[in-house]
């Protein structure tokens, strides 16, 4: 589409004049030329205006296409994965990558697990994940109930067993870290005890010592003045003390005591780490037991986990009459699309959520207790270094003067002395520092009681993700269960009296 300049009324008169001049010419090229550029322009903005408007759906177009591709694509490699046995050669080659990913992922799972979470070493830990990871190959390759169990076992981590698992690694970190601590810093505030006691009975026995200087100077002293005789009828001293046994005593029993709370520590730590390995190896065998379990019992049994309103159920309805439902089956069956639950998936929540509650508390005490102890050793530490220590003096003054004719007075001889000796409650170098909390304890546990309370409220979406991986694996079952359904259904509506 092109604009042409309008051509002003007094064009005659003006070409008159341009002819005179010898600019006509000139001017009808000007003209054209910019009629040219403006055409030009305008189809430019005419080709722009259409690219515009015809991008959005050229976009939205190239991405339909690309999902519909994925999907198809994703649907083919499913169908190969969980078809029993694999028609030609590219279905073969299909199965044997999932099967290598599969078992290369749980390869490396197991080594990362026995290394880091187990404390095995590296070399042994690789040779046995590497066995294993080629043993779920060769199942997976050969075996279509063992594909269908170890992929239902994926979803079945969001359901009760994978609580349990979450749960269980959470009570093993909190008794294994706080306890351990609590019993350190208990044996770490009796060494202090020890040593505390040791250098206070040292500056009570240095004390009577001191006690004992005074009393030898005093009868020195005594046995120096040449009137005074018999010094010893009235200054008696003797020491009953064994000094060596009370510190031999002392040493003996903290020594005791110490080594028992070093095997009560040893023992909970040994104990820990075999709990530890044996929990996580329970439950992962639980896991695998569950999901099987739960296959054989949707293989055998129709009434299994069969409370779905799938699209091939009302399929069949439509084809016998029926539109809706009985009441009953309204409020029972679940729609597999969705985010409705029923009233017996909401008590299942309440429940789980009920559960995890208690062992949450039992988590919490244990910090809280591991924390309290800390608090409490702490503050006493601190307060016992704050008691200032005890200074004690004895001062002993002895002047000894006769009396001449009744009353005149002359000294014989004067004494004056003092003992000075201390006594420290907590001395310096008996202080041993505690051990605190360890701050990445409680924001570790808090994550795993925060995935537990969100599997719990999508147990229902994993339980029903089951159901369909179940259902894909095992077609023709899944048609008998629908027929199953389909027949109670009718049943019950020829009871009410709603079909004939």
């Amino acid at each position: 589409m092109c604009f042409s300049l309008p051509m002003a009324r007094k064009e005659e008169p003006l070409r008159a004049v341009y002819k005179s001049i010898g600019l006509l010419s000139w001017t009808t090229k000007g003209i054209s030329t910019r009629n040219t550029a403006l055409c030009q322009r305008t189809e430019v903005i005419e080709v722009l205006m259409e690219a515009v408007s015809s991008g959005p759906h050229r976009a939205s177009g190239f991405l339909s296409s690309f999902k519909r591709r994925l999907s198809s694509t994703l649907t083919f490699q499913w169908g190969v994965y969980s078809k029993p046995s694999p028609a030609n050669t590219l279905e073969v080659f299909i199965l044997f990558c999932f099967c290598l990913i599969i078992g290369a992922a749980i390869g490396g799972l197991l080594h990362v697990w026995m290394v880091y979470s187990l404390n095995y070493q590296p070399f042994p830990s690789m040779v046995v994940s590497s066995t294993w990871g080629c043993i779920v190959v060769l199942l997976l390759l050969l075996l279509h109930p063992v594909r269908c169990v170890l992929s239902i076992s994926v979803p079945s981590l969001g359901t009760k067993q994978g609580r349990k698992i979450l749960i269980s690694t959470a009570l093993v970190i909190v008794v294994t870290s706080c306890i351990p601590n609590m019993t350190r810093n208990l044996s770490r505030s009796v060494d202090m005890i020890k040593c505390s006691s040791h250098s206070t009975a040292e500056r009570i026995l240095a004390s009577t010592s001191q006690v004992n200087n005074a009393l030898h100077d005093m009868k020195n002293f005594m046995g120096s003045i040449p009137r005074v005789v018999n010094s010893d009828r009235f200054l008696q001293i003797e020491q009953n003390v064994d000094v060596e046994e009370m510190k031999m005593g002392i040493r003996n029993a903290s020594a005791r005591l110490k080594a028992e709370f070093k095997a009560m520590q040893d023992t909970l730590e040994v104990t820990g780490h075999v709990a530890q390995k044996v929990i996580a190896s329970s439950f992962i065998m639980l896991l695998l037991g569950s999901s099987a379990s739960y296959l054989v019992r949707y293989l055998t049994d129709l009434k299994h986990d069969n409370v779905c309103q799938t699209r091939r159920l009302q399929e069949l309805l439509r084809a016998r009459g029926v539109e809706e439902l009985p009441e009953a089956y309204r409020k029972r069956l679940v729609r597999t699309r969705g985010w409705r639950m029923t009233q017996r998936e909401l008590r299942r929540c309440l429940w789980g959520g009920t559960i995890l509650g208690f062992y949450c508390l039992v988590c919490a005490l244990v910090l809280g207790l591991d924390h309290l102890i800390y608090s409490v050793l702490q503050t006493s530490l601190s307060w016992a270094q704050d008691i200032p220590e005890v200074k004690t003096t004895i001062s002993l003054r002895v002047k000894i003067t006769i009396l001449i004719i009744g009353f005149i007075r002359e000294p014989l001889g004067e004494m004056n002395k003092e003992y000075r000796y201390r006594i420290l409650l907590l001395p310096p170098d008996c202080v041993r520092p505690l051990s605190p909390p360890d701050p990445s304890l409680l924001a570790t546990t808090a994550a795993l009681f925060l995935t537990a309370l969100v599997m719990i409220l999508g147990e229902v979406f994993s339980r029903r993700i089951r159901r369909k991986i179940c259902s894909s694996f095992y077609r023709d079952r899944e048609e008998e269960r629908a027929l199953y359904l389909r027949n109670k259904i009718l049943l019950k509506l020829e009871d009410e009296g709603n079909i004939s």
